[in-house]
């Protein structure tokens, strides 16, 4: 019986110890530096794409380089801050010229898709500031919530979270740079071929002319040089990266919630079958609070950029659609305006499949609570019961819709019908246009 004895008190004390170990760990990681850089948190994934995109004006935050959270706040007198104000006063400026220019030619249903590109751009700047106010709020819980999460009981996923990430971000980025690329190439072709059949004086065939159509808002305001040239290009760059980042942020905030949510249900499904005293079925509860809070934390602040993008991916896809419907001329302007429509497509899907994975994984402990015997049924796994099928768990565009899978085929009914209505706004000029004009 001693030795029966002894061998609990061991068991125990090892326990202890290594409970001691994994606390005193998780001092150490809050307090952030090299302990905190270690772990696979969702800020280490996500801070070098933090900063590309202040290249471009987007999440104006300031000492984004801290490894520490803590560090990293909205400060209205800040660099980032700075560059954010420059990229809206020049792309407010190029948006008020492109919409000048398309009043005095006449709206339609093709031609002012470039001009709600560009504002759709604006306003998505303003959203980015507007989460960027809200970001402390946001990751400080977030950081937290990852050191509990990364330690035991909770077991670390197969896959980390940087290596998903990074995996999406390279790949929708290097297609965006394809579908970017097309755009020129399929424009510079159709210039070209109209200066051919329409113009003797053939010189003007080359690239540097088609810039000048191209930019022609910029030289509104500038000469024509190699400065200006090479600041169309950037502000147009500026503007797709924009338009791509507000898809590709929303799908690794979604990797990262439902990750966190996996490996919750992971660590509730390992109870099944088993005596879940309820201390333990308490603690389960107050995680589970935690990650629905942090959830609804994230929800609100983006449910601006989700509603917009969601509103902006809709229209696109229409007007690429139409574009492809109503006879196009060269064989070029088909390839790009196909790939751009899949790429479209594809994007799309990606964020609402991404999204709906923090659904599917919050309810995962489901099917172990309904495991739980009834003479073991007792008012905390009652509690706990109904916080899992209470209250929806994901991303929303102002509640007023959630990124779910059937949120994705209702979209494409919604497709098909805005479509329709565009096609017959646009059957006026259905027929195909002469090349000179």
């Amino acid at each position: 019986m001693s030795k029966t004895s002894d061998s609990i008190l061991k068991q125990l004390k090892v326990q202890r110890q290594k409970e001691r170990a994994v606390a005193t760990m998780r001092w150490r990681c809050a307090q952030g530096g090299l302990d905190f850089e270690q772990l696979d948190t969702f800020y280490k994934a996500i801070r070098p794409y933090l900063c590309v995109a202040q290249f471009f004006g987007v999440m104006p935050l300031a000492n984004i380089l801290s490894r520490d959270p803590q560090n990293v706040k909205f400060k209205v007198r800040s660099l980032a801050t700075g560059i954010t104000g420059l990229f809206l006063l020049l792309g407010g400026l190029k948006t008020i010229i492109g919409a000048n220019v398309l009043f005095k030619a006449g709206l339609n249903a093709k031609n002012m898709v470039g001009l709600v590109f560009l504002i759709v751009g604006i306003i998505n700047w303003l959203n980015f500031v507007g989460f960027a106010r809200s970001w402390s709020q946001i990751m400080l819980p977030w950081s937290s919530l990852d050191i509990l999460m990364l330690f035991p009981p909770y077991k670390r996923c197969k896959r980390t979270l940087r290596s998903k990430i990074n995996i999406i971000v390279i790949s929708v980025g290097c297609l965006g740079l394809v579908d970017h690329t097309l755009y020129y190439i399929s424009g510079y072709y159709s210039y070209s071929m109209q200066i051919w059949h329409c113009q003797t004086n053939h010189s003007q065939v080359s690239f540097g002319f088609f810039l000048e159509k191209e930019f022609s808002d910029v030289l509104f305001m500038l000469p024509y040089n190699i400065f200006s040239m090479c600041y169309g290009f950037w502000i147009n760059f500026a503007f797709t990266f924009l338009w791509n980042f507000m898809d590709i942020f929303i799908v690794i905030t979604s990797i990262g919630l439902a990750q966190r949510f996996q490996q919750f249900s992971e660590r509730v499904l390992g109870l099944a079958g088993r005596y879940v005293p309820d201390a333990l079925w308490y603690d389960i509860r107050r995680d589970h609070i935690r990650l629905c809070e942090l959830t609804s934390l994230v929800d609100a602040s983006m449910s601006s950029i989700v509603f917009v993008s969601c509103a902006n991916n809709v229209y696109v896809i229409c007007n690429q659609a139409l574009a492809i419907f109503t006879k196009l001329r060269h064989p070029i302007n088909y390839v790009y305006f196909w790939y751009s429509l899949f790429f479209l497509m594809a994007r799309t899907s990606l964020v609402f499949m991404s999204a709906s994975k923090i659904r599917d994984a919050s309810l995962l402990p489901l099917k172990s609570v309904y495991l739980v015997p009834s003479d073991r049924w007792t008012q905390e796994v009652q509690r706990f019961a109904s916080q899992l099928t209470s209250e929806f768990v994901g991303l929303s565009g102002y509640r007023l819709f959630y990124l779910t899978r059937r949120s994705l085929f209702g979209m494409l009914a919604t497709l098909v019908t805005y479509e329709l209505m565009l096609l017959q706004m646009d059957a006026k000029s259905s027929k195909e246009s002469p090349i000179c004009v």
